[in-house]
């Protein structure tokens, strides 16, 4: 999951496109663009029906910054998110296994 500053509850947050292009400066046509490529998943049939959660907000705002400081397309970003992703998990584990070894060190 993304970090974010909020201190909501991210997956509860109903946001529209609208609230979702003024938060991000996407368009909401780079917003389709988005949704097409699978990055997040609003509930919804159609972009003036669809409904974010905080996470794609904390996701997309992501996307935001990785096109206009690095000016990838949505397939690069979609892969940088996912080694992002693949990273924290890697960095949870790893922590995890740390503690667990230093219970035994500890002995």
């Amino acid at each position: 999951m993304p970090n974010s500053k909020a201190t909501f509850e991210t997956t509860s947050v109903i946001i529209s496109t609208h609230e979702i292009s003024r938060e991000t400066g996407l368009s909401i046509e780079a917003i389709v663009e988005v949704v097409e490529h699978g990055i997040v998943e609003p509930e919804g049939d159609a972009p003036e029906y669809w409904q974010f959660t905080g996470t794609c907000l904390c996701t997309l705002q992501r996307v935001s910054r990785l096109q206009r400081d690095l000016g990838l397309n949505w397939s690069g970003i979609a892969l940088v998110l996912d080694l992002i992703d693949q990273r924290d998990q890697l960095q949870a584990e790893n922590e995890a296994l740390s503690r667990r070894l230093a219970r035994f060190e500890s002995r």
